[in-house]
């Protein structure tokens, strides 16, 4: 809508099945990299499940069956480990050992015509430096237009790879660190020099002095869990893990990690590095959600003023999204004061929560309902975990004062909770139901061992989706092993299942 050429690198991850959820049809131009997550740092392969192809019907409703009972045996205090069909632990490590390749370079030719380009001669080179490189071509092919390039390094995400040079430069002064811990600093480096040569490559180019650098993350850093941190109050089991594996990310002093709504699960790390900046070299340390970036992006193209508004964009949805430029360019007051942290209404977050939970943040409080790990410890990297207490109901934290979320402040300011707690009322009101895609057999979407997209019409096409009805009445199901003590005074339509 700007003009601006448009180019994604790395990463992609926001859907694939069609061609209508790849980067090509999502407002850029071009695409280098990958549509999954967790690949090879080298081969480009990653495993990936394959819906219900393995299991019958019959093998699907057993393990319902199981599930739905053991959750029964838990409820009532009994410790267990659930038994998985054998049936269903073959089909799960037949997926597990499947690889398949993905690294590929999408664009229109002249002729409008998509262009796959699968890019097998990239094996056996460092992701971190493919996605440097093509970034660097870019640059120095970009033509007279103006650019946006959307690069999504996959370092540092598992599995912890990097090549012998960086990895040589962390072995001697960091002797009390295991292998992944010393991968995790040697794929940072690499990152960091990454970005380095990108950044040299723009002064040669003479564009630096107008060109804006943002670095952000999605995420806190992926701390694992621990087997003994998940026991609620009462001596009942909060769906409790029985696993325990400490990653080498690490948060400290900030609770939790990737998956939780604490803050070491949600604040992340960012900087904006330009000539173009009115205030430079401070901290900032006004709220910004990342949907922010969307306006903030839009009012540094306008040079944030807005003084002659693209009159041709028509039909614009409303956004969530809050300019931070002033803020960030002139060290002016943010203006966000407020933002849902999550709603979780189903409670099941791949190695997280395992109940329904619900988070939101307003000027310095900061609310959590169900709570809001695993993980929900402190992680240092350099000595054991630090436990959290036992997760209460209704968690209030001043993060201004307590960022580390160490104290519980809800009994001694039931007001800010009810406040808060209308707050999140306000957000289910208008809350789209969840969406969820069945499971189907992906067997046509993988051709030759490549995920592949496909059209939408094409008749192979399994996409499919469905609303479940019930979740807005299940909003606040599960519950009842928590201690609402803490908000006495709360009217009655405010009690667990009335939020």
């Amino acid at each position: 809508e700007y003009g601006y050429k448009t180019h994604a690198i790395g990463k992609w991850h926001l859907g694939w099945r069609t061609w209508r959820h790849s980067p090509i049809h999502r407002g850029f131009d071009s695409f280098m990299g990958f549509y999954f997550c967790a690949h090879d740092h080298f081969q480009y392969t990653c495993g990936l499940g394959n819906g219900n192809r393995s299991k019958t019907g019959d093998q699907n409703r057993t393990e319902k069956r199981l599930k739905k009972y053991n959750r029964k045996l838990i409820r009532q205090g009994l410790k267990i480990s659930q038994p998985i069909p054998e049936t269903y632990f073959k089909s799960t490590k037949e997926k597990k050992s499947q690889k398949y390749f993905d690294l590929r370079e999408n664009y229109f030719d002249k002729n409008h015509k998509l262009v796959d380009n699968l890019r097998y001669d990239l094996k056996g080179q460092y992701s971190a430096n493919v996605f440097t490189d093509e970034a660097i071509k870019k640059i120095k092919n970009r033509g007279e237009d103006p650019f946006f390039m959307y690069l999504n390094y996959m370092n540092v995400h598992s599995p912890y790879q990097a090549p012998k040079y960086y990895l040589d430069k962390f072995t001697s002064h960091m002797r009390g660190a295991n292998k992944d811990r010393k991968a995790y600093a040697a794929m940072m480096s690499s990152m960091d020099e990454g970005i380095g040569n990108i950044t040299k490559t723009l002064l040669a180019e003479g564009i630096y002095n107008n060109t804006i650098l943002v670095f952000a993350s999605d995420n806190g850093a992926n701390v694992g869990y621990c087997k003994d941190e998940e026991e609620a109050e009462g001596g009942k089991v909060l769906r409790k893990r029985n696993t325990q594996r400490i990653e080498p990310g690490s948060n400290y002093p900030l609770r939790g990690g990737k998956r939780s709504i604490f803050e070491g699960g949600i604040r992340s790390v960012a900087f904006v590095h330009s000539p173009l900046l009115k205030t430079s070299s401070r901290t900032m340390s006004d709220m910004v959600h990342v949907v922010d970036w969307f306006s903030t992006f839009e009012d540094i193209i306008s040079d944030g003023y807005r003084l002659h508004p693209l009159y041709h964009i028509k039909d614009r949805k409303p956004s969530d999204s809050i300019s931070a430029w002033r803020a960030i360019s002139r060290g002016l007051p943010g203006k966000r004061k407020k933002f849902l942290i999550n709603i979780n209404t189903r409670g099941a977050v791949k190695c997280g929560p395992r109940n329904p939970f619900k988070g939101i943040r307003k000027n310095q409080w900061k609310l959590i309902v169900g709570g809001g790990g695993p993980p929900a410890g402190w992680y240092n990297p350099y000595s054991g975990p630090i436990q959290s207490p036992p997760l209460k109901y209704i968690e209030l934290y001043n993060i201004e004062i307590d960022p580390s979320e160490t104290m519980n402040l809800a009994p001694s300011h039931p007001s800010i909770v009810l406040d808060l707690l209308r707050e999140l009322r306000d957000y289910k009101e208008t809350m789209v139901p969840s969406i969820r895609r069945k499971k189907i057999d992906l067997s046509p979407y993988l051709k030759n061992m490549v995920p592949t997209p496909i059209h939408l019409t094409d008749p192979q096409n399994s996409e499919s989706f469905f609303v479940d009805v019930d979740d807005t009445n299940r909003f606040f199901a599960g519950f009842e092993q928590f201690d609402y003590s803490v908000v006495t005074d709360l009217p009655a339509d405010f009690g667990p299942f009335g939020l």
